[in-house]
């Protein structure tokens, strides 16, 4: 598959994938090192020599893992394999959960806490509301019950005059910061599908469904044939003499050609009928019915493309004129065979006159 192939949500994964495997391991080995660090300089010689070794050891693991994933999580196509995409964020989770925990109980220090909300981010990129949500919780409540295990170090004294104040102060930021990290994760995911869901299965130009959407829709339009003894037909539709518009009126008024062309199509089927830009002047159209009511559905959609022309700059009337070929569904053809037909019907009427419906 080449990469102008690769559709948007695919090149967003790709590029996530690696932020997801990469940014909590860089996290989890920072840690590590520094820890380390600290503990041989003597600024933390209340830390345990064996737990933390132990701590150095799972880093590398984490990192000989990370590389295991980003290695072999690739398909033929350079796509991510979904199943790995689950297992990475099993990964991401046991990685931020362990840490967590490893350094809130092993190296105790009144500022930990604040730390949490870092912990939660690294979870943010997977925009799974349910998974952040869980993370959070856990995070909170293991953070809660270090505050009993080795409060001595994480609180003020209880006789201090700000240890209220600051108890107080500190579980209030930590809710409504986490509150914030959710909503960010809920309304980003929700948003950036959206947007995706654009890119994916609508053609940028006309709006209308792209090849991507055709073929599931299509497929659904066949399997719902097979189970329910229904019937559907396809319609291949071309701009007449396209060519002659682009090379005398520009490739602006070609795309206002598609454009208007595409609206009225769009306009012309019902709302449970689908339309597709097959590629440069070519739409598609799959109409739930049968072959007569999607003759006249066709004549429709011609006539009312042919009976204005459209204005473009300086009052330039270019009228515009679409032949359309219509193949039937039957349960011997394959939709390549149903496409070959329509496009063979399509090709007889552009041979034939032009600007007519061939069934």
């Amino acid at each position: 598959m080449d990469m102008y192939e690769i559709s948007a949500i695919d090149a967003y994964i790709n590029r996530a994938y690696k932020i997801i495997i990469i940014l909590p391991l860089t996290g989890a080995t920072t840690s590590a090192f520094v820890f380390t660090f600290f503990k041989l300089a003597g600024w933390w010689p209340l830390v345990p020599v064996i737990p933390l070794v132990i701590y150095d050891f799972i880093n590398l693991f984490y990192l000989c893992f990370a590389i295991y994933l980003l290695k072999t999580s690739h398909d033929e196509n350079g796509l991510i394999k979904p199943h790995r995409i689950l297992m990475s964020k099993l990964y991401v989770g046991i990685l931020v959960f362990a840490q967590w925990n490893y350094i809130t109980y092993l190296i105790a220090d009144r500022e930990w806490w604040a730390y949490i909300f870092f912990f939660i981010a690294l979870t943010i990129v997977f925009f799974d509301i349910k998974f952040t949500s869980i993370i959070s919780f856990a995070l909170i409540i293991s953070t809660v019950i270090s505050w009993f295990i080795n409060g001595e170090y994480l609180f003020l004294s209880l006789n201090d005059p700000l240890f209220w104040p600051t108890f107080i102060l500190r579980l209030f930021c930590i809710g409504l910061s986490t509150a914030t990290l959710l909503f960010i994760t809920y309304f980003g995911g929700k948003y950036l599908v959206e947007e995706l869901e654009k890119h994916i299965n609508y053609d940028t130009l006309t709006h209308l469904l792209n090849r991507r959407a055709m073929n599931l829709y299509i497929n659904e339009a066949m399997d719902d044939a097979i189970k329910n003894h229904s019937t559907f037909c396809l319609l291949m539709i071309d701009i007449d003499d396209f060519k002659h518009v682009n090379d005398t009126y520009g490739h602006e008024c070609g795309d206002e050609v598609l454009k208007y062309v595409a609206h009225t199509i769009s306009t012309g089927v019902k709302k449970d009928d689908y339309v597709f830009r097959w590629g440069g002047e070519e739409i598609l159209v799959l109409l739930k019915t049968d072959i007569e009511k999607s003759k006249a559905a066709a004549e429709r959609i011609r006539n009312d493309i042919a009976k204005d022309p459209i204005i473009y700059k300086n009052n330039v009337s270019v009228f515009v004129t679409v032949t359309i070929g219509i193949s039937l569904y039957s349960p011997s053809n394959s939709l390549e065979q149903m496409m070959e037909e329509a496009d063979t019907k399509l090709y007889y009427g552009k041979q034939n006159g032009k600007n007519q419906v061939v069934i």
